[in-house]
């Protein structure tokens, strides 16, 4: 009798464990699939959410296959978990590759209030380009992207529509010699927006007292 209540103890506990492994398993899927439809691919959610739930999606078939036990499931559950862990783990390699942040939120590299400076990657081998993205909520929406490599800061003049850039110096690497950039500080434009007259002596006011040339992409805009 003790041995019957143990087997059904048991049989009780396997079958919970199934039953959160797909829980979390199609719970998982069904949230990334919602969050893929209705955020705009330049929004995403604050604290790496997303990425949270994308490696849960990735990992749970192989949850759902440890939690299969039973001789009743374990076949088709495993040769399930299986078939979809190698599909998702391929589909997330091609698009990581093709330059989408799968794994990891691309790196923050500074914050003016609520304005974050995040890496920008266009493709898999391209990572020197910064992206401006607004705080909103339970999200940051990508605000523009620019040509400068890591600011180590930046600061928001968000009535002047502009952003400021602090740059480090960094060294390249050539195939002969090494050559120093110097720190670069720059005032570019923030929201792609029609400049207004009254707008461009303010912001070379702006330059004149903070010292900082206004970027090749404000002059042209200016003109």
């Amino acid at each position: 009798m003790i041995r019957s209540q143990c087997g059904k103890i048991k049989s009780f506990v396997q079958c919970k464990e199934l039953v959160i492994a797909a829980t979390l398993h199609f719970g998982s899927m069904m949230l990334c699939g919602l969050i893929y439809i209705l955020l705009p691919e330049d929004t995403h959610l604050r604290w790496g959410l997303t990425y949270w739930l994308i490696w849960v999606a990735l990992l749970s078939p192989f949850a759902l296959m440890m939690a299969a036990r039973k001789r009743r499931w374990k076949l088709a559950v495993r040769l399930y978990g299986g078939l979809t862990g190698t599909f998702l783990w391929m589909s997330a390699f091609f698009l990581h590759v093709i330059g989408s942040d799968i794994f990891f939120p691309p790196t923050c590299f500074c914050k003016d209030g609520d304005y974050l400076a995040r890496q920008y990657r266009y493709d898999f081998f391209d990572n020197d380009m910064t992206a401006v993205y607004k705080i909103s909520g339970l999200t940051e929406k990508e605000v523009a992207f620019y040509n400068y490599r890591a600011p180590d800061s930046i600061k928001v003049y968000e009535s002047l529509n502009a952003i400021v850039f602090y740059c480090p110096s960094e060294v390249v690497d050539d195939p002969f010699p090494n050559d120093t950039i110097g720190r670069l500080c720059v005032i570019e434009q923030l929201y792609d927006r029609p400049m207004e007259s009254g707008r461009k002596k303010e912001l070379e006011r702006l330059s004149r007292r903070l010292g900082i040339p206004l970027g090749r992409m404000l002059v042209e805009k200016m003109h």
